[in-house]
């Protein structure tokens, strides 16, 4: 143990500073409960989503390749360039049980074959079918990117509020109580020493008034002799 100063003000930070470490620690738990109860929320939803993307994958890839099937692959490739741009996502953080999380805000990408960059006439329905697929699928995925980052940050943000709940209840509170008690018991065996260097002190000052009578008796004088 580090040396310390063992003084009554010592011992009343260390007991203050225990009192604080407690206080941190409660409130590190409460953080950690709350937490928890947002990932269960978030669990239904991320299973829920993730049905929900697998479903509109397929439902995309079929018509794909239906409409490669009918038009041919050049035919899907000129209309997949031309609409490779005008996708627009912003970034967004926001605070969930004081965490930052990062979510995605993406406006309506389902689009026109004109807003894709090809003539309405000149795009066959089986391919405009696909594309409005593939746009679905790609809304539904940036909001799921979305949770699985919340997801994720708030897993790891749990993890690292155990560990500080862990660091107060099993190193830094019994550190401190450790220190606490040393300092009691030093100021404790001071106190004894005090008190018996007092009754000792008591003792020899009443030693000269309590002094016992000799053994031998008292010698008389001549006078009483002569008068025996």
């Amino acid at each position: 143990m580090t040396a310390l100063t063992a003084t009554r003000t010592e011992l009343l930070r260390r007991r203050s500073a225990i009192a604080f470490a407690a206080q941190g620690r409660d409130l590190l738990v409460d953080k950690r409960m709350a937490l928890v109860r947002e990932l269960h929320r978030l669990d239904a939803d991320v299973s829920a989503q993730r049905e929900a993307a697998a479903v509109l994958a397929r439902e995309a890839r079929a018509l794909l390749a239906e409409s490669t099937a009918d038009e041919g692959p050049a035919a899907v490739a000129a209309v997949a360039s031309g609409a490779a741009n005008g996708v627009v996502a912003e970034r967004e953080d926001r605070m969930v049980v004081g965490v930052r999380v990062v979510t995605v805000q993406a406006n309506d990408l389902r689009r026109t074959a004109e807003e894709r960059g090809a003539a309405p006439v000149l795009v066959a329905p089986s391919i405009e079918a696909a594309a409005e697929a593939y746009e679905r699928y790609l809304e539904h995925v940036l909001r799921f990117v979305a949770l699985e980052a919340t997801v994720r940050r708030l897993t790891e943000e749990v993890a690292r509020t155990t560990r500080q709940v862990n660091a107060l209840e099993n190193v830094v509170i019994p550190g401190l109580e450790e220190e606490a008690a040393h300092i009691t018991a030093v100021l404790e065996e001071r106190e004894r020493e005090e008190h018996s260097r007092l009754k000792r002190a008591r003792e020899r000052r009443r030693v000269p008034q309590d002094r016992p009578a000799p053994d031998h008796p008292p010698v008389p004088r001549p006078d009483e002799e002569e008068r025996r």
